[in-house]
């Protein structure tokens, strides 16, 4: 525990990939594993990963499992999940099992190491999520813009569209736990009831279910 706290504390990962598409940095799985290796060798520490696939009511998700452990054995484990499609445009079942492994060992990491992502949508999965709910805005507005007379005001973006994405998609109690700590900053800020009360919802859902 002792050396988990000061590799938190000592955790570099700056955003070393750049998204042409939507114009911002990120950074990848690989970016946090060069940061931190220095610093389980100072340790004596290492990781690892195991990869699992679930599934919940019909849909796929690859669950990933860190450990992080010290030459005495003791560990400490955490896990990630993402949503591993059947289908996805230029990529065969491989690649697309293989980047949702990615995504889910980089949050995975997120979690342990406390590596703060909510300042910006800095992963390809979060952009694509709010460009296509834009997108279908813009279509319902072509369709009635020929029958309308008054000029509308545009919708306030929401910023937090990719969280409560991530919300609703979250299959148990345990990974929604996950979410809720990796944004708990923004979702406990003053004025946003709404969104930690989404949470809540989803938990109770979730806790029927099961």
């Amino acid at each position: 525990m002792k050396s988990l706290i000061d590799i938190q504390q000592n955790l570099n990962a700056p955003k070393g990939q750049f998204n042409n598409y939507g114009k911002f940095n990120y950074r990848s799985l690989e970016d946090i594993e060069a940061a931190i290796k220095p610093l389980l060798a100072k340790h004596s520490c290492g990781i690892r990963f195991s990869d699992e696939i679930e599934d919940h009511c019909g849909r796929t998700f690859l669950k990933t499992t860190l450990t992080f452990f010290n030459c005495k054995g003791d560990t400490i484990t955490t896990t990630a999940v993402a949503e591993n499609v059947s289908e996805k445009s230029g990529m065969d079942g491989a690649q697309i099992t293989g980047a949702a492994s990615s995504y889910a060992r980089k949050y995975a990491m997120n979690a342990m190491f406390a590596i703060d992502d909510t300042k910006d949508a800095d992963t390809t999965q979060y952009h694509n999520q709010t460009t296509q709910a834009t997108k279908s805005t813009t279509t319902r507005r072509a369709r009635t813009a020929g029958s309308s007379t008054q000029p509308k005001q545009p919708t306030p973006k929401d910023r937090y569209a990719g969280i409560k994405a991530a919300v609703n998609s979250m299959q148990d109690t345990a990974s929604l736990l996950a979410l809720y700590n990796e944004h708990k900053l923004e979702i406990e800020a003053e004025g946003n009831e709404p969104l930690k009360a989404l949470f809540t919802l989803r938990k109770h859902e979730l806790q029927q279910a099961a």
